[in-house]
Protein backbone atom coordinates (compact mmCIF):
# COMPACT_ATOMS: atom_id res chain seq x y z
CA UNK A 1 0.00 0.00 0.00
CA UNK A 2 1.64 3.32 -0.90
CA UNK A 3 1.22 6.61 0.75
CA UNK A 4 -0.62 7.87 -2.90
CA UNK A 5 -3.50 5.50 -2.15
CA UNK A 6 -3.85 6.29 1.62
CA UNK A 7 -4.29 9.69 1.01
CA UNK A 8 -7.06 9.56 -1.31
CA UNK A 9 -8.79 8.62 1.78
CA UNK A 10 -7.87 11.66 3.34
CA UNK A 11 -9.83 15.30 2.97
CA UNK A 12 -9.84 16.82 -0.13
CA UNK A 13 -7.46 19.87 0.88
CA UNK A 14 -4.68 17.80 2.59
CA UNK A 15 -1.11 17.34 1.63
CA UNK A 16 2.39 17.06 2.54
CA UNK A 17 5.03 19.27 3.20
CA UNK A 18 8.54 18.81 2.58
CA UNK A 19 10.12 17.73 6.01
CA UNK A 20 7.20 14.75 5.47
CA UNK A 21 4.43 16.09 8.24
CA UNK A 22 0.65 15.82 7.10
CA UNK A 23 -1.18 19.54 6.00
CA UNK A 24 -4.60 19.83 6.07
CA UNK A 25 -6.30 23.02 4.64
CA UNK A 26 -2.60 24.15 5.12
CA UNK A 27 -2.66 23.52 8.48
CA UNK A 28 0.29 20.93 9.88
CA UNK A 29 -1.15 18.35 11.63
CA UNK A 30 1.77 18.32 13.97
CA UNK A 31 1.45 21.88 14.65
CA UNK A 32 -2.24 21.15 15.69
CA UNK A 33 -1.53 18.53 17.93
CA UNK A 34 0.82 20.61 19.64
CA UNK A 35 -1.08 23.68 20.22
CA UNK A 36 -4.62 21.29 21.17
CA UNK A 37 -3.20 18.25 21.89
CA UNK A 38 -4.18 14.73 21.13
CA UNK A 39 -6.19 12.43 20.67
CA UNK A 40 -7.81 15.40 18.28
CA UNK A 41 -10.36 15.18 15.36
CA UNK A 42 -9.53 17.55 12.61
CA UNK A 43 -12.42 18.35 9.58
CA UNK A 44 -11.59 19.95 6.65
CA UNK A 45 -14.46 22.46 5.96
CA UNK A 46 -13.83 22.13 2.09
CA UNK A 47 -14.62 18.19 1.73
CA UNK A 48 -17.61 18.80 3.88
CA UNK A 49 -19.07 21.59 1.39
CA UNK A 50 -17.72 20.45 -1.58
CA UNK A 51 -19.87 17.16 -0.85
CA UNK A 52 -22.86 18.87 0.27
CA UNK A 53 -22.58 20.72 -3.33
CA UNK A 54 -22.36 17.69 -5.48
CA UNK A 55 -24.86 15.96 -3.90
CA UNK A 56 -27.37 18.82 -4.35
CA UNK A 57 -26.51 19.76 -8.12
CA UNK A 58 -27.08 15.69 -9.02
CA UNK A 59 -30.34 16.03 -7.37
CA UNK A 60 -30.87 19.30 -9.57
CA UNK A 61 -29.57 17.12 -12.54
CA UNK A 62 -31.59 14.38 -12.43
CA UNK A 63 -34.61 15.22 -10.77
CA UNK A 64 -37.60 16.92 -12.38
CA UNK A 65 -39.53 18.15 -9.23
CA UNK A 66 -38.43 19.97 -6.05
CA UNK A 67 -35.56 18.16 -3.52
CA UNK A 68 -33.43 18.26 -0.74
CA UNK A 69 -30.64 16.89 1.29
CA UNK A 70 -30.83 16.20 4.41
CA UNK A 71 -28.07 15.84 6.86
CA UNK A 72 -28.26 12.90 9.67
CA UNK A 73 -27.17 14.42 12.49
CA UNK A 74 -26.32 11.53 14.41
CA UNK A 75 -23.26 11.12 12.39
CA UNK A 76 -21.91 14.17 14.02
CA UNK A 77 -23.03 17.31 15.17
CA UNK A 78 -22.07 20.11 17.72
CA UNK A 79 -23.54 23.88 18.31
CA UNK A 80 -21.14 25.41 16.19
CA UNK A 81 -20.72 22.29 13.54
CA UNK A 82 -24.90 22.93 13.21
CA UNK A 83 -24.40 26.97 12.56
CA UNK A 84 -21.94 25.69 9.63
CA UNK A 85 -24.42 23.52 8.22
CA UNK A 86 -27.12 25.86 8.44
CA UNK A 87 -25.24 27.92 6.39
CA UNK A 88 -25.27 25.20 3.26
CA UNK A 89 -29.48 24.99 3.36
CA UNK A 90 -29.60 21.31 4.05
CA UNK A 91 -32.41 20.13 5.70
CA UNK A 92 -31.71 17.94 9.10
CA UNK A 93 -32.50 14.81 10.34
CA UNK A 94 -32.40 14.80 14.31
CA UNK A 95 -33.53 12.04 16.60
CA UNK A 96 -33.20 13.25 19.79
CA UNK A 97 -34.73 16.02 22.03
CA UNK A 98 -31.46 17.71 22.10
CA UNK A 99 -30.38 17.51 18.62
CA UNK A 100 -33.80 19.25 17.89
CA UNK A 101 -32.95 22.25 20.46
CA UNK A 102 -29.33 22.16 19.56
CA UNK A 103 -29.92 22.48 15.68
CA UNK A 104 -32.77 25.55 16.28
CA UNK A 105 -30.78 27.24 18.67
CA UNK A 106 -27.75 27.25 15.89
CA UNK A 107 -29.58 28.56 13.08
CA UNK A 108 -31.82 25.70 11.73
CA UNK A 109 -35.55 26.77 10.75
CA UNK A 110 -37.69 24.08 12.23
CA UNK A 111 -39.19 23.69 9.09
CA UNK A 112 -36.21 22.36 8.00
CA UNK A 113 -36.03 19.54 10.46
CA UNK A 114 -37.35 15.95 10.64
CA UNK A 115 -37.91 13.61 14.12
CA UNK A 116 -37.25 10.17 13.66
CA UNK A 117 -36.89 7.67 15.66
CA UNK A 118 -38.50 3.99 17.09
CA UNK A 119 -39.45 5.20 20.72
CA UNK A 120 -39.87 9.30 20.31
CA UNK A 121 -41.16 10.15 24.26
CA UNK A 122 -44.01 12.70 25.24
CA UNK A 123 -41.59 15.70 25.67
CA UNK A 124 -39.72 14.87 21.81
CA UNK A 125 -43.10 14.75 20.09
CA UNK A 126 -44.68 17.81 22.55
CA UNK A 127 -41.81 19.21 21.19
CA UNK A 128 -41.89 18.98 17.92
CA UNK A 129 -45.47 20.07 17.88
CA UNK A 130 -45.03 22.93 19.85
CA UNK A 131 -42.06 23.90 17.43
CA UNK A 132 -43.01 23.38 14.31
CA UNK A 133 -40.60 20.84 13.24
CA UNK A 134 -41.05 20.02 9.36
CA UNK A 135 -42.43 16.65 9.86
CA UNK A 136 -42.32 13.68 12.61
CA UNK A 137 -41.05 10.27 11.10
CA UNK A 138 -44.24 8.20 12.71
CA UNK A 139 -42.88 4.63 13.76
CA UNK A 140 -45.11 2.47 14.58
CA UNK A 141 -49.01 2.56 15.61
CA UNK A 142 -48.76 3.48 19.26
CA UNK A 143 -46.97 6.14 18.30
CA UNK A 144 -49.45 7.09 15.74
CA UNK A 145 -52.22 7.07 18.25
CA UNK A 146 -50.32 9.49 20.97
CA UNK A 147 -49.14 11.50 18.41
CA UNK A 148 -52.71 12.10 16.87
CA UNK A 149 -54.10 12.57 20.39
CA UNK A 150 -51.17 14.68 21.42
CA UNK A 151 -52.35 16.98 17.89
CA UNK A 152 -55.97 16.75 19.12
CA UNK A 153 -55.21 17.83 22.34
CA UNK A 154 -53.47 21.08 21.08
CA UNK A 155 -56.16 21.62 18.23
CA UNK A 156 -53.35 20.49 15.68
CA UNK A 157 -52.67 18.39 12.79
CA UNK A 158 -49.47 16.52 13.05
CA UNK A 159 -47.24 16.37 9.83
CA UNK A 160 -45.99 13.29 9.39
CA UNK A 161 -44.01 11.18 7.27
CA UNK A 162 -44.50 7.10 7.91
CA UNK A 163 -41.41 5.29 7.95
CA UNK A 164 -41.96 1.88 5.79
CA UNK A 165 -39.95 -0.75 6.47
CA UNK A 166 -39.53 -2.75 2.82
CA UNK A 167 -38.99 -6.19 4.19
CA UNK A 168 -35.87 -6.28 1.69
CA UNK A 169 -32.20 -7.79 2.44
CA UNK A 170 -29.21 -5.42 2.07
CA UNK A 171 -25.65 -6.06 1.66
CA UNK A 172 -24.05 -4.54 5.12
CA UNK A 173 -23.44 -5.62 8.70
CA UNK A 174 -26.28 -6.68 10.35
CA UNK A 175 -26.08 -3.98 13.12
CA UNK A 176 -26.47 -1.19 10.45
CA UNK A 177 -28.90 -3.07 8.24
CA UNK A 178 -32.55 -1.38 8.71
CA UNK A 179 -35.15 -2.46 6.11
CA UNK A 180 -34.90 -6.40 6.33
CA UNK A 181 -38.01 -8.12 7.70
CA UNK A 182 -36.91 -8.59 11.51
CA UNK A 183 -35.81 -4.79 11.59
CA UNK A 184 -37.11 -2.71 14.77
CA UNK A 185 -37.68 0.01 12.88
CA UNK A 186 -40.97 0.99 10.64
CA UNK A 187 -43.96 -0.13 9.71
CA UNK A 188 -43.63 -3.08 7.77
CA UNK A 189 -44.83 -4.24 4.33
CA UNK A 190 -45.15 -7.68 4.77
CA UNK A 191 -47.85 -8.24 7.82
CA UNK A 192 -49.81 -5.67 6.63
CA UNK A 193 -48.11 -2.51 8.78
CA UNK A 194 -47.21 0.01 6.36
CA UNK A 195 -50.57 -0.28 4.65
CA UNK A 196 -52.68 -0.12 7.25
CA UNK A 197 -50.81 2.94 8.88
CA UNK A 198 -51.15 4.74 5.51
CA UNK A 199 -54.88 4.17 5.67
CA UNK A 200 -54.79 5.09 9.15
CA UNK A 201 -52.89 8.27 9.00
CA UNK A 202 -54.54 10.10 5.64
CA UNK A 203 -57.87 9.30 7.14
CA UNK A 204 -57.12 11.29 10.73
CA UNK A 205 -58.24 14.92 11.73
CA UNK A 206 -55.40 15.46 13.62
CA UNK A 207 -52.60 14.12 11.34
CA UNK A 208 -51.21 15.84 7.89
CA UNK A 209 -49.80 12.98 6.06
CA UNK A 210 -46.91 14.20 4.28
CA UNK A 211 -45.23 11.86 2.84
CA UNK A 212 -42.87 8.39 3.18
CA UNK A 213 -39.60 7.37 4.48
CA UNK A 214 -37.39 4.22 4.57
CA UNK A 215 -34.34 3.59 5.12
CA UNK A 216 -31.92 0.37 4.40
CA UNK A 217 -29.09 0.81 6.12
CA UNK A 218 -25.76 2.46 5.91
CA UNK A 219 -22.24 1.75 4.43
CA UNK A 220 -24.49 0.21 1.33
CA UNK A 221 -22.29 0.17 -2.46
CA UNK A 222 -25.12 -1.54 -4.41
CA UNK A 223 -28.12 1.35 -5.68
CA UNK A 224 -30.14 -1.52 -7.00
CA UNK A 225 -31.76 -2.23 -3.55
CA UNK A 226 -32.98 1.67 -3.36
CA UNK A 227 -35.08 0.89 -6.89
CA UNK A 228 -36.60 -2.13 -5.30
CA UNK A 229 -37.28 -0.49 -1.71
CA UNK A 230 -38.85 2.53 -3.51
CA UNK A 231 -41.38 0.34 -5.98
CA UNK A 232 -42.46 -1.89 -3.02
CA UNK A 233 -42.92 1.28 -1.29
CA UNK A 234 -45.12 3.19 -3.77
CA UNK A 235 -46.85 0.77 -4.80
CA UNK A 236 -47.94 -0.27 -1.14
CA UNK A 237 -49.49 3.44 -0.96
CA UNK A 238 -51.05 3.33 -4.51
CA UNK A 239 -53.26 0.22 -3.14
CA UNK A 240 -54.07 2.81 -0.49
CA UNK A 241 -54.90 5.29 -3.27
CA UNK A 242 -52.43 7.68 -1.75
CA UNK A 243 -49.51 9.53 -3.32
CA UNK A 244 -47.18 11.34 -1.39
CA UNK A 245 -46.78 15.07 -1.52
CA UNK A 246 -42.69 14.03 -0.14
CA UNK A 247 -40.88 10.74 -0.56
CA UNK A 248 -37.54 10.52 1.38
CA UNK A 249 -36.23 7.04 0.25
CA UNK A 250 -33.12 7.64 2.95
CA UNK A 251 -29.54 7.66 2.69
CA UNK A 252 -26.73 5.11 4.13
CA UNK A 253 -24.84 5.24 0.61
CA UNK A 254 -20.99 4.32 1.42
CA UNK A 255 -17.39 5.46 1.75
CA UNK A 256 -14.33 3.49 1.45
CA UNK A 257 -12.11 3.54 4.54
CA UNK A 258 -9.42 1.42 3.34
CA UNK A 259 -7.60 1.43 0.06
CA UNK A 260 -8.65 -2.11 -1.11
CA UNK A 261 -12.57 -0.48 -1.09
CA UNK A 262 -13.82 0.60 -3.66
CA UNK A 263 -14.49 5.01 -4.36
CA UNK A 264 -18.41 5.88 -3.82
CA UNK A 265 -18.91 7.89 -6.37
CA UNK A 266 -22.57 8.96 -5.06
CA UNK A 267 -23.55 9.42 -8.40
CA UNK A 268 -25.18 5.87 -9.07
CA UNK A 269 -26.82 6.28 -6.14
CA UNK A 270 -28.66 9.82 -6.91
CA UNK A 271 -29.48 8.75 -10.38
CA UNK A 272 -31.11 5.58 -8.89
CA UNK A 273 -33.70 7.01 -6.88
CA UNK A 274 -34.33 9.84 -9.04
CA UNK A 275 -35.16 7.03 -11.64
CA UNK A 276 -37.28 5.09 -9.93
CA UNK A 277 -39.35 7.85 -8.18
CA UNK A 278 -39.93 9.40 -11.10
CA UNK A 279 -40.53 6.94 -13.56
CA UNK A 280 -43.25 5.51 -11.09
CA UNK A 281 -45.10 8.68 -10.74
CA UNK A 282 -44.50 9.04 -14.84
CA UNK A 283 -46.79 6.12 -15.14
CA UNK A 284 -49.30 7.37 -13.56
CA UNK A 285 -49.48 10.28 -15.07
CA UNK A 286 -48.94 12.52 -11.56
CA UNK A 287 -45.98 15.12 -11.09
CA UNK A 288 -43.13 13.61 -8.68
CA UNK A 289 -43.51 14.14 -4.98
CA UNK A 290 -40.71 16.82 -3.46
CA UNK A 291 -38.07 14.21 -2.93
CA UNK A 292 -35.31 14.47 0.59
CA UNK A 293 -32.01 12.36 0.29
CA UNK A 294 -30.14 12.14 3.43
CA UNK A 295 -26.98 11.72 4.33
CA UNK A 296 -24.93 11.38 7.34
CA UNK A 297 -21.27 9.58 6.86
CA UNK A 298 -20.86 10.70 2.62
CA UNK A 299 -20.70 14.87 3.58
CA UNK A 300 -18.52 14.10 6.69
CA UNK A 301 -16.71 10.58 6.91
CA UNK A 302 -13.59 11.48 4.66
CA UNK A 303 -13.79 15.24 6.25
CA UNK A 304 -12.53 14.07 9.25
CA UNK A 305 -9.17 12.62 10.59
CA UNK A 306 -8.12 11.34 14.00
CA UNK A 307 -5.04 12.33 15.39
CA UNK A 308 -3.33 10.30 18.25
CA UNK A 309 0.23 9.83 19.79
CA UNK A 310 2.09 6.62 19.49
CA UNK A 311 2.86 5.11 23.06
CA UNK A 312 4.35 2.05 23.89
CA UNK A 313 5.44 -0.76 21.81
CA UNK A 314 5.76 -4.73 22.24
CA UNK A 315 6.43 -7.35 20.18
CA UNK A 316 4.66 -10.61 21.20
CA UNK A 317 5.39 -13.90 21.21
CA UNK A 318 3.98 -14.97 18.25
CA UNK A 319 6.08 -12.32 16.41
CA UNK A 320 3.11 -9.75 16.39
CA UNK A 321 4.46 -5.73 16.56
CA UNK A 322 1.53 -4.02 18.68
CA UNK A 323 1.83 -0.13 19.11
CA UNK A 324 -0.03 1.55 21.46
CA UNK A 325 -1.99 5.17 21.19
CA UNK A 326 -3.38 7.17 23.44
CA UNK A 327 -7.41 7.15 22.29
CA UNK A 328 -9.19 4.23 21.10
CA UNK A 329 -12.11 2.70 22.55
CA UNK A 330 -13.72 5.34 24.35
CA UNK A 331 -13.21 8.07 21.23
CA UNK A 332 -13.78 5.81 18.36
CA UNK A 333 -15.95 2.02 18.93
CA UNK A 334 -16.88 1.71 15.38
CA UNK A 335 -14.10 -1.14 15.83
CA UNK A 336 -15.79 -3.12 18.56
CA UNK A 337 -19.40 -2.40 17.14
CA UNK A 338 -19.16 -3.50 13.40
CA UNK A 339 -15.41 -4.72 13.43
CA UNK A 340 -14.55 -1.82 11.28
CA UNK A 341 -11.70 -1.57 8.98
CA UNK A 342 -9.04 1.81 8.98
CA UNK A 343 -6.26 2.48 7.60
CA UNK A 344 -3.39 5.00 9.12
CA UNK A 345 -0.05 6.57 8.39
CA UNK A 346 2.15 8.91 10.66
CA UNK A 347 1.57 12.51 10.42
CA UNK A 348 5.12 13.57 11.09
CA UNK A 349 6.63 11.14 9.40
CA UNK A 350 4.57 11.05 5.88
CA UNK A 351 7.38 10.60 3.26
CA UNK A 352 8.95 7.32 5.27
CA UNK A 353 8.36 4.25 3.81
CA UNK A 354 6.73 1.30 5.86
CA UNK A 355 8.65 -0.66 7.72
CA UNK A 356 6.18 -3.52 9.26
CA UNK A 357 2.76 -4.62 10.07
CA UNK A 358 1.14 -3.69 13.45
CA UNK A 359 -1.78 -4.10 15.64
CA UNK A 360 -2.64 -0.66 16.42
CA UNK A 361 -4.48 -0.79 20.56
CA UNK A 362 -6.00 1.78 22.45
CA UNK A 363 -5.19 2.29 26.16
CA UNK A 364 -8.60 1.37 27.96
CA UNK A 365 -8.61 -1.61 29.86
CA UNK A 366 -10.39 -3.71 26.99
CA UNK A 367 -8.63 -6.76 24.97
CA UNK A 368 -11.26 -5.51 22.19
CA UNK A 369 -9.69 -1.91 21.80
CA UNK A 370 -8.20 -2.81 18.87
CA UNK A 371 -8.46 0.21 16.50
CA UNK A 372 -6.99 -1.62 13.28
CA UNK A 373 -5.92 -5.30 13.41
CA UNK A 374 -3.21 -4.77 11.05
CA UNK A 375 -1.08 -1.88 9.15
CA UNK A 376 1.91 -1.44 7.80
CA UNK A 377 3.23 2.01 9.12
CA UNK A 378 7.05 3.93 8.85
CA UNK A 379 8.78 2.93 11.79
CA UNK A 380 6.93 4.33 14.91
CA UNK A 381 8.52 6.53 17.79
CA UNK A 382 7.53 7.32 20.99
CA UNK A 383 5.69 10.71 20.15
CA UNK A 384 4.82 10.36 16.98
CA UNK A 385 1.50 10.94 15.48
CA UNK A 386 -0.52 8.53 14.24
CA UNK A 387 -3.00 9.90 11.59
CA UNK A 388 -6.28 7.94 10.92
CA UNK A 389 -8.26 9.17 7.70
CA UNK A 390 -12.25 8.74 7.35
CA UNK A 391 -13.09 9.41 11.38
CA UNK A 392 -15.88 12.27 10.63
CA UNK A 393 -18.87 9.80 10.75
CA UNK A 394 -20.23 7.66 13.91
CA UNK A 395 -16.87 8.52 16.32
CA UNK A 396 -17.29 11.47 18.08
CA UNK A 397 -21.10 11.16 18.31
CA UNK A 398 -20.42 7.31 19.85
CA UNK A 399 -17.93 8.53 21.96
CA UNK A 400 -18.14 7.90 25.88
CA UNK A 401 -16.18 8.77 29.22
CA UNK A 402 -15.06 4.72 29.33
CA UNK A 403 -12.19 4.72 31.49
CA UNK A 404 -13.17 8.39 32.98
CA UNK A 405 -11.48 9.71 29.83
CA UNK A 406 -12.39 13.18 28.42
CA UNK A 407 -13.82 13.25 24.87
CA UNK A 408 -11.05 14.75 22.95
CA UNK A 409 -10.67 18.63 20.86
CA UNK A 410 -12.53 19.00 18.02
CA UNK A 411 -11.15 21.37 14.92
CA UNK A 412 -12.74 22.99 12.23
CA UNK A 413 -10.27 23.80 9.15
CA UNK A 414 -10.05 25.75 6.38
CA UNK A 415 -7.34 27.24 4.00
CA UNK A 416 -6.28 30.89 4.86
CA UNK A 417 -7.91 31.09 8.44
CA UNK A 418 -7.30 29.73 11.69
CA UNK A 419 -8.16 26.79 13.03
CA UNK A 420 -11.62 26.82 14.56
CA UNK A 421 -12.81 24.96 18.12
CA UNK A 422 -15.92 22.93 17.43
CA UNK A 423 -15.38 21.25 20.97
CA UNK A 424 -13.02 21.86 24.00
CA UNK A 425 -11.00 18.65 25.23
CA UNK A 426 -13.81 17.68 28.00
CA UNK A 427 -12.46 18.17 31.54
CA UNK A 428 -14.68 15.62 33.69
CA UNK A 429 -13.03 16.82 36.74
CA UNK A 430 -13.95 20.80 36.69
CA UNK A 431 -17.07 20.89 34.35
CA UNK A 432 -19.43 19.97 37.14
CA UNK A 433 -21.04 16.69 34.88
CA UNK A 434 -20.83 14.83 38.58
CA UNK A 435 -23.10 17.17 40.15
Amino acid sequence: MNKVHILGLFPLSTSCDERGNLLIAKHSVPSLADEYGTPLYVYDGKTIKDHISLIQSLLKEYYQGASALAYAAKAYISPKFASKLAQTKVELDAVSLNEMKLAIQNGFDPDLIHLHGNNKSIEELTFALENHIHAIVVDNGQELALLEKLAGDRGMRAPVWLRITPDLHVDTHAHIETSAIDSKFGFHIDNGDAELAIRQAAASRHINLLGLHCHLGSQLFNHEPYKAAIKRILTTASKCKYYPLEFSPGGGWGVPYTPSQSVADPTAWILAVTEAVQEFFLAKRMSPPRLIVESGRWIVAQAGVAIYKTGFQKVLPTGERILSIDGGLADNPRKALYNAEYIAWIANKMNDPHFAPYRVVGKYCETGDVLIQSVKLPEPDYGDLLAVPVSGAYQLSMASNYNLSSRPAVLWLEEDKPAEILQRRENLLESGWWE
